[in-house]
């Protein structure tokens, strides 16, 4: 079930988390106190995840304006080495991790702590808990392979639309359309990969499926872990700082690139050597100003800047307060189980991380949509774009049902919306509810034991998994979830709650609901042979004889209805795509004919990108304004004692010199454009040296994953200064520092 789930939670979400001298600015400096005089500037517009060949002409000119130094065959070009192959897509598992880029001719890539962290948690399982203390290979026989971790270093991105168009007949339908699209796609990708099993080929949609790009990468299947700051400084602030600026956060990680002898990618194996990448990037120490470039490249994960009004209105009603309500239930769950179990606290420590990380973005999100009114804005955009549409017969005959039909998409979508993301993440959540899947045979049989066989071996292996889950789940932390789960379904409109509701708590009012689900779950705990092993033995080893009332268990009753209630309206909500699909396509194709720009970027897709921007702070509220840099000192002011906020002994008793702990940097602000699986992204100059690694977004600025606002949306990145200092000062990596190329 939980495969088959998080395939769909895929397809609801699509989310449902050089040169030797130094980089001269552009901008122009008066003096160190800019700080006074940037607050009163314009905020820059940067917005733009460029793919890399589109990185010429106007763009590229655009980007050197700002401060680029590299020209265009260095940042892409598929006849020699160029920056692309020096950024790589960290896999975990069949999920996206993050990204991250190579800093040695033998393998070595630099990342974010957290892209590394399932991996680093795994580790700590096994034995020595390298979360708390902080990891470090003095050798390379001593770097710890990561299981479940793959690495795609990009080789080509190539566009495959005309291609693709020549092969589909006019006047097909739409559904006849994309399975002869899938069908040219695996083609081409066959067609590239030959034999070479060590190539990973994909064939994406770009602007709503109007153009296709081929992505060729080569598979790294060996990841090791080299050298990981301790969490008190790769996680420092935790989820209170999340998303916040000013932050501290030593947030990077050193992972290894590992392949056979021969050059051929493979598996783990004592035998393998050092990967030996066509390009590395150096790492630039110096000092950083308002105004400097700054140059992101990785794989962003998803944005949805190109879709409609009606989309932006079901996500702000309807997808967003579900998943805030699913995430926030699921969280108190898993916090409850780690403060009492240390266990516990250990194996979830990555899972409770990254929920978090997903509340406080969906949260962050609703604010936004909140604040900035971005549906009312969307709506207008759509306004102006039907009477651009109605001036003009032909654009009215290929576009003119468009608008309607995706309004009709989401009013379908709309009617079990929220309904299916809560049921989809309670079964997804609650361990309970995939118990009680396991009776459902039995349950079959004990209504027709006449009609029906379960025999004792049956029952034995029924017993013996009723078993094998009740070792292993909190059973106070599970009544905690599904509660949670069960009241935000009652916070629904009536029209859309599950019936089981209404059969076990009546029609009353949303609060009358609630307190009774919050009873009937505390009686739950006692009472049901989903939470109870003797009951569950006594049901289950008892002969039955038919009977109305032959099994009353409430709770495994809420487990079934709540399965039919996913299953329902999963049916209804994928109904709305069979008209979404061809009409979100002729929409984007309208708005882009309607802005006639030649040069456009696409949403992101977890594809290669590039964004440029400035070292830039930003102004949050009326009478506010964050500087772009924090220092030592802010987070030696910071320390708590206590974690999150608990600077290590080893910093705190470091023999800094007068104005040290001002004068070293650790995180800083720009304005590229980025959003998630940047994490571990390279921030560069205008030459190429990695003066940061982005981490992370600031809350004001998330919404612009859905509508840009330029002057708050932030990138916020972790100095390379502090890399260096805790590598040289605090850490002792020399092996790593004489590995490392270094500018100063």
């Amino acid at each position: 079930m939980r495969s088959c789930l998080l395939i769909l939670h895929t397809i609801l979400i699509g989310i449902l988390v050089g040169a030797c001298s130094a980089s001269e600015p552009t901008a122009v400096h008066t003096s160190h106190d800019e700080y006074a005089i940037f607050p009163e500037r314009a905020s820059p517009d940067h917005t733009g995840m460029w793919m890399f060949p589109q990185i010429e002409g106007n763009i590229h000119e655009d980007m050197q304006s700002l401060g680029l130094r590299l020209t265009s065959s260095q940042i892409y070009d598929q006849e020699q080495p160029s920056l692309n192959q020096a950024i790589v897509r960290i896999n975990i598992g069949d999920e996206g991790g993050g990204t991250g880029s190579f800093v040695s001719s033998a393998g070595l890539i630099l990342t974010n702590h957290h892209v590394a962290y399932d991996g680093i948690a795994s580790l700590s399982l096994a034995g020595d808990n390298y979360l708390e203390q902080g990891f470090y290979a003095d050798t390379l026989d001593d770097e710890l392979p990561l299981d479940n971790f793959t690495l795609f270093i990009p080789i080509e991105q190539t566009e495959v639309t005309d291609i693709i168009n020549e092969r589909l007949p006019d006047g097909i339908d739409n559904q006849r359309r994309a399975q002869m699209k899938s069908e040219i796609s695996q083609e081409l990708i066959e067609q590239r990969r030959g034999d070479n099993i060590d190539l990973i080929v994909e064939v994406d949609d770009f602007w709503s499926g109007n153009r296709q790009f081929m992505s060729v990468y080569r598979i790294i299947r060996d990841m090791r872990l080299v050298y990981a700051p301790e969490e008190a400084i790769g996680k420092f602030g935790g989820d209170i700082d999340n998303w916040m600026w000013p932050r501290h956060t030593g947030d990077f990680t050193f992972l290894r690139a590992y392949v056979s002898p021969d050059g051929t990618s493979e598996p783990y194996q004592p035998s393998n050597v050092p990967f030996e990448p066509e390009l590395h990037l150096p790492l630039r120490a110096s000092e950083l100003r308002p105004g400097d470039f700054t140059l992101v490249a990785g794989f962003p994960g998803s944005t949805y800047r190109f879709e409609s009004s009606y989309a932006f209105r079901f996500y702000e009603q309807q997808q967003f307060p579900a998943l805030q309500k699913a995430f926030s239930a699921y969280l108190k769950g898993l916090e409850f189980e780690a403060a009492t179990d240390s266990a516990a606290a250990v194996f979830t420590a990555s899972e409770r991380a990254s929920i978090a990380n997903a509340l406080k973005y969906f949260e962050g999100i609703q604010t936004g949509f909140k604040r900035y009114h971005v549906t009312r804005q969307k709506r207008e955009m759509d306004r102006d774009l039907a009477s651009w549409v109605e001036a003009d017969s032909l654009r009215n005959i290929r576009y003119g049902q468009v608008l309607p039909q995706l309004r009709q998409s989401y009013e379908i979508a709309a009617q079990t919306g929220d309904l299916l993301y809560l049921s989809f993440y309670a079964i997804q959540y609650s361990n309970l509810l995939q118990m009680g899947s396991l009776f459902n045979d039995f349950y079959e049989y004990s209504m027709a034991p006449d009609s029906l066989f379960f025999s004792s071996d049956d029952r034995q292996r029924l017993y013996d998994q009723v078993r094998m889950w009740y070792s292993v789940i909190n059973l106070d932390a599970e009544i905690l979830i599904l509660t949670e789960m069960l009241q935000a379904m009652a916070e629904l409109p009536e029209e859309r709650r599950p019936l089981v509701l209404f059969q076990f708590f009546g029609s009353g009012d949303t609060d009358s609901m609630k307190e009774d689900i919050s009873l009937f779950m505390e009686r739950q705990a006692s009472t049901s042979a989903l939470t109870d092993t003797s009951l569950a033995s006594r049901w289950i080893y008892t002969e039955m004889q038919y009977s109305e009332e032959a099994f009353q268990d409430s709770l495994y009753l809420v487990s079934r209805d709540l399965f039919e209630t996913f299953e329902l309206s999963r049916d209804n909500y994928f109904q709305h795509f069979r008209y979404l699909e061809p009409a979100q396509r002729l929409y984007v194709e309208a708005t882009l004919e309607k802005q006639q720009m030649p040069d456009q970027y696409p949403d992101a897709n977890f594809t290669l990108r590039l964004s440029a921007g400035q070292v830039w702070g930003y102004s949050p509220a009326d009478g506010v304004y964050h500087t772009p840099l924090t220092s030592m000192n802010g987070k030696l002011e910071k320390h708590l004692g206590e974690e999150p906020f608990n600077v290590p002994y080893r910093i705190r008793n470091h023999a800094f010199e007068d104005g040290q702990t001002n004068r070293l940097k650790l995180n800083f602000l720009s304005t590229n454009d980025i959003t998630g699986g940047n994490s571990g992204s390279p921030v560069l100059n205008g030459d190429g040296e990695i003066i940061g690694v982005a981490f992370d977004g600031n809350i004001e600025g998330i919404v612009s994953d859905y509508f840009v606002v330029p002057e708050v949306a932030r990138t916020i990145s972790v100095d390379s200064r502090y890399i260096l200092f805790m590598m040289e000062e605090i850490d002792g990596t020399r092996r790593l520092l004489e590995e490392i190329e270094i500018r100063r």
